[in-house]
Order: C-alpha cells, then sequence, then structure tokens
C-alpha cells in the first residue's frame, strides 16, 4: 500500500471552514527537492487569502495551504545533499504547510539554531523575513530615525517593532485598540497611538515634533494608508506590505512629490520565495544572530493541534487574536 500522511486539502476556493482533513499519497521527490516531517507551522493572513482564491497567486486544486513551517529533514533528492536526514530546518513556501510532511525545494529550507523550538522556527521566517526585507532592505531604515509600523501587534507589525528597536529608530506602534496599544508598549514601543481613532495624522506629528516620520510600515491599507501620508517625513518612505482592511488605497502622489517621499512596494513572496536562495539565507544568519542575543522574540498567542488548521485559518481574520498562531502536529 503507498504511503500516505494527513493534510488539509483545499479543494475549491472559497470559505476556509469547507476545508479538509484528509488522508494524502506520498509525494516523490524531485532532484532539488527535500522531505520535511512538519513539527509546526505558522498561520498567516496570506494562508486565509490564498484558500478564498482572494491572493494574487492561486495554486492548482487540490492544494495544502500552509506557507512556513519547521520540522525535520527525512529525504533529500539527488542534488540537495546539502542538507542531511535528520536536520531541523524552517522552510517558507506558498502552500504545503498544513501537513504531516511536505516536500519542498531545497531553496526554501534554511536550518534552525539547535536552541531554537520548532514553535519559534515555524513563526519566525513568516514574520521576521519579511519584516526586515521591509525595513533594511527596501525601507533602508537607519538608527535614529523615527518609525511608524501598523498592525504592530500582529505577527509581521510585532516583528518590525522589535526590528525597528535593533536597528536603533525610535518605534511608534499605531494599533486598533488600547488594549493593543499597551502590549505594544510593553514590547518595547517608544509609543503606541490608535489609527481607529481619526487622529493619526495629528498624533505621529505631535510625537515627531511636526515633522512626520522617517519610514511607516502598512499593513492595514485603506483610510489608514490614506492617514499615513500625511505621517511621512521629508525625504522618508511609506512601504506598502499589505491590506488587512480589505481597502486596497491610491497614492496622494501630490503629498509624495512635495515632501521628496517614496512609496515602496514591499512583497518578500516575490524576492525570497523559492528564490535569492543565498540572499535569504545570509538575511537569516542576521536574524539567527539577534535572536541568539535574545532581541528577536515571537509572540505565539494560541497554539493548535495541526488538525484544526481550518480552524486557525478563520482565527486570523477575526483580528482578536494576539501575535501569531501555531500549529503542531504530534510527532
Amino acid at each position: 500500500m503507498p504511503a500516505s500522511h494527513q493534510g488539509l486539502v483545499c479543494s475549491a476556493f472559497g470559505p476556509v471552514r469547507d476545508l479538509q482533513w484528509l488522508s494524502q499519497p506520498q509525494r516523490a521527490l524531485g532532484p532539488e527537492d527535500v522531505r520535511v516531517a512538519v513539527r509546526a507551522a505558522s498561520v498567516g493572513f496570506m494562508d486565509n487569502l490564498m484558500a478564498r482564491g482572494l491572493y494574487q497567486l492561486k495554486p492548482d486544486l487540490p492544494y495544502v495551504p500552509g506557507a512556513c513551517g519547521a520540522g525535520v529533514v527525512t529525504e533529500v533528492g539527488a542534488s540537495a545533499t546539502d542538507f542531511l536526514v535528520g536536520e531541523r530546518v524552517s522552510f517558507l513556501n506558498y502552500f504545503g504547510a498544513f501537513a504531516e510532511e511536505i516536500v519542498t525545494d531545497r531553496s526554501t529550507l534554511v536550518r534552525l539554531p539547535a536552541d531554537m523550538p520548532f514553535d519559534q522556527g515555524a513563526a519566525f521566517r513568516l514574520t521576521y523575513n519579511p519584516a526586515y526585507f521591509a525595513l533594511s532592505v527596501r525601507g533602508g531604515l537607519q538608527s535614529g530615525e523615527t518609525l511608524v509600523v501598523t498592525g504592530a501587534t500582529g505577527g509581521v507589525g510585532a516583528a518590525a517593532v522589535q526590528l525597528g528597536l535593533s536597528l536603533g529608530a525610535t518605534v511608534i506602534a499605531a494599533v486598533s485598540s488600547r488594549e493593543k496599544a499597551g502590549l505594544a508598549l510593553q514590547a518595547g514601543a517608544h509609543h503606541a497611538v490608535l489609527y481607529s481613532d481619526g487622529r493619526l495624522r495629528d498624533t505621529v506629528k505631535g510625537l515627531t515634533g511636526g515633522r512626520g516620520a522617517d519610514v511607516v510600515l502598512d499593513v492595514i491599507g485603506g483610510d489608514v494608508f490614506d492617514e499615513l501620508t500625511h505621517c511621512v517625513a521629508p525625504l522618508g518612505r511609506l512601504l506598502v506590505m499589505g491590506f488587512t482592511s480589505g481597502g486596497i488605497p491610491e497614492v496622494a502622489t501630490n503629498l509624495m512629490l512635495l515632501k521628496n517621499a517614496a512609496v515602496v512596494g514591499v512583497f518578500f513572496g516575490g524576492w525570497g520565495i523559492g528564490k535569492n536562495a543565498e540572499q535569504v539565507r545570509a538575511l537569516n544568519d542576521r536574524l539567527f544572530e539577534l535572536a541568539s542575543q535574545r532581541a528577536l522574540q515571537v509572540t505565539i498567542g494560541h497554539h493548535l493541534p495541526m488538525h484544526e488548521a481550518a480552524r486557525a485559518l478563520e482565527l486570523v481574520v477575526e483580528r482578536e487574536t494576539i501575535g501569531k498562531i501555531v500549529l503542531h502536529t504530534e510527532g
């Protein structure tokens, strides 16, 4: 009887509650592939959008959702011998993580530090990789600059707050509630402001002496983005990273022109998932170094068994969770 494993299956794009936990045949390895026994997987907003058919990438159906996870190498392809059976790794792909095992290209893998548990390894790359790419690679954040982060208690937002602090920036966390403001301050943000009170631009201007922020990282979009265009300092950078509000805004280019400011797109997946493998590994080496110094730590708000992945995908859009949701296998 052919080998099989369990996984969450999307047979048709639509409500995530329709996804099913089913037996899957074991996939054969190509020469560049590595088989990983999944121990933990991180749940992201992208995973929900993709399963509903709302993401820019639409995988062939049926498919297994889940972009990022961690586990143990169990088999390697003929050309993937730089990884060894038994090694602990993290993978970042577009799909396949919400299962007991995944077959993924070697370019998606990095080795986990010996002292990093699987839950941190699963959540770390899905949060810190895009946050570091945004702030350092695309935003050029420098020590002494001011950074505004929206959604600052979510996965990527919380990572951006910590990275901003480690890079020497003054960090302003923009959140939706007073409870989240308190959490952002506990995490080290210098200031926490509400983007839901209609006073975002005035508050940020007040905190920056009327100048605005050098770098603004936005994952919300919609009306919040419109407010943020007024929060950017001269020669500032407004980083467009997502639209969790559902609204895709238009840019007031006249404001950007007058400030000599830049609107910068940030899509880590288009740069770092299955591409630029050596640069991605170098990026992770730097992040793991910071993690070893206890400068970085993913906040995990929910731990669920892997077979409850469909429920986790519903939780991620309810915007009531703090930190990441991580799924665990029993292995």
